[in-house]
């Protein structure tokens, strides 16, 4: 009976396989080029549980502009060529504007129903952006945000002033004391703020639930109906998954009941959330109404935070490293703005280096390194791979260098492509807070660059050592400075920051 069973195991299994090697010979035709993979399990042995876009980057300088790899019956085509991803993500924006299938990320996290990062292009997508933009559209932004990110950047000088070695935290503080003001009204903490740190881990428990081929379930959508963990031993992703949905919904619902609690009992002060419901209230307010401003506030918090600190603290490093490109900024901002007074948004274009300077960081530190994408009628994952179009020779020559003169014209070879363009997204998924995040990028490094200068710390014999940078891989790459460097006054516009 037992011999029975097992050899008809072997027949199907036997039969699976042949099945597979030809379906698999087939479609190589028709595939692009890419990694080799084994039976069944394809490149899953492949990818990194940390920064699977260096493989990805590796794969690209070995097969070419386009390329394609599976996991366990997942199939993934990576985009590594800049006119590729424009004719298909920006051109044909209509069919690839929504999501691939993420069971672990999407469905048992509940990311798709609580971040516009991970949901589907439907009617919740579609609301949220629509919130999303009434918030930071350029208009609103200028007239809303402008002074609110010009006295966060001033107590950002004042924080480092005082505390220089902690500035890659103050730099983090700062981003998330914004957001937390614009969206409700909420007053953070100068040190060690809550919504700061559950925003942090959040972002953590992202970046490990959207990893590529981390989780068997995103293969095999069945698994999901397994036992708990105490009936099957490897049950506890399980576990893992309403944990982190748990500690997600916290992020997003905690700050947007409290502003919904402040309105009922007329305590509530001007913010956007606030002001977005107040207008609405008058009519027939539904709950699909208030779900998608909260999921647009939650998703600008959480996804703003990281993506802005990250930018600003590669800027930082790169000052550290290239103290000529440094000077170059500051003898700018002393032409045009002088020592009187700190720049402003309308100094913006007046300073034209500084502004690269500014692209230059978004190409070379490429905080988001991979935007997936997905056919409306296919559940492949199709990925734009920036840092192989960032590190294009062809498009931007000498690619491994940091140099913002590459984007002005007499300056030597210069960059054909502006990276801003793809650095907030391509086609419907463009990133809504594009305003919002060049004008705290601007108004922080420009104040940094009037006020400090940046130089390596020493050690104890005096000599200056290079910074120790630790990265976060994931769906956004995260630098942090470990080693800081040292921030020195060149003037003393004290006055203009304590007032």
């Amino acid at each position: 009976m037992w011999t029975m069973r097992w050899d008809v195991l072997c027949i199907a299994f036997a039969g699976w396989f042949v099945a597979y090697a030809i379906q698999a010979r087939r479609r190589a035709v028709l595939l692009p080029p890419g990694p080799r993979g084994l039976p069944f399990i394809g490149n899953a042995l492949h990818l990194s549980l940390t920064d699977s876009f260096m493989q990805f980057r590796q794969w690209a300088d070995c097969h070419g502009p386009l390329i394609y790899f599976h996991t366990f019956g997942r199939e993934f085509v990576v985009v590594n060529d800049l006119k590729m991803a424009l004719d298909l993500f920006d051109q044909r924006s209509g069919i690839y504007a929504t999501k691939p299938r993420l069971v672990m990320a999407g469905e048992l996290v509940g990311k798709e129903k609580t971040s516009m990062v991970f949901s589907k292009y439907n009617a919740l997508h579609r609301k949220c952006r629509r919130i999303a933009h009434s918030w930071m559209n350029k208009q609103h932004v200028r007239e809303y945000s402008w002074p609110l990110q010009e006295a966060a950047s001033y107590r950002l000088l004042v924080s480092v002033l005082d505390n220089p070695a902690n500035f890659s935290e103050a730099i983090r503080t700062n981003a998330g004391a914004v957001l937390l003001k614009a969206l409700y009204g909420i007053e953070c903490l100068p040190v060690d703020d809550p919504n700061i740190n559950l925003s942090e881990h959040v972002c953590e428990l992202t970046n490990e639930a959207a990893h590529p081929g981390r989780w068997l379930v995103d293969s095999f959508p069945v698994v999901r109906t397994c036992p708990n963990r105490h009936v099957v031993p490897w049950g506890h992703f399980k576990r893992w998954a309403a944990a982190s949905r748990e500690t997600t919904e916290r992020l997003i619902r905690g700050p947007f009941n409290a502003v919904k609690d402040s309105m009922r009992e007329g305590s509530a002060i001007s913010c956007w959330v606030a002001d977005t419901l107040l207008d609405e209230a008058k009519g027939a307010k539904t709950v699909d109404d208030i779900h998608a401003a909260m999921v647009a506030a939650g998703t600008l918090y959480a996804a703003g935070i990281d993506t802005t600190v990250s930018a600003i603290r590669m800027f930082w490093l790169m000052m550290v490293l290239h103290p000529d490109i440094q000077r170059k900024a500051q003898a700018e901002i002393d032409a045009v703005v002088g020592t009187q007074r700190l720049p402003t948004m309308e100094d913006r274009e007046k300073l034209p280096y500084l502004n690269c300077i500014i692209k230059e960081v978004l190409r070379f530190g490429t905080i988001v390194p991979l935007m997936p994408h997905s056919l409306d009628v296919d559940d492949a994952c199709t990925i734009s791979l920036r840092p192989a179009i960032y590190h294009n020779p062809n498009t931007y020559p000498s690619p491994d260098e940091f140099r913002p003169e590459r984007y002005l014209p007499h300056s030597g070879p210069v960059a054909a492509f502006d990276p801003e363009v793809i650095g907030f997204g391509l086609g419907r998924r463009t990133c809504v807070g594009e305003h919002f995040a060049q004008a705290i990028m601007f108004l922080n490094m420009a104040h940094t660059l009037a006020v400090f200068d940046l130089r390596p710390a020493k050690d104890a014999n005096g000599v200056p050592r290079p910074p120790a940078v630790a990265w976060r891989g994931g769906h956004i790459r995260c630098v942090r400075v470990v080693v800081p460097s040292c921030p020195l006054w060149r003037i003393s516009p004290f006055s203009l920051l304590t007032s």
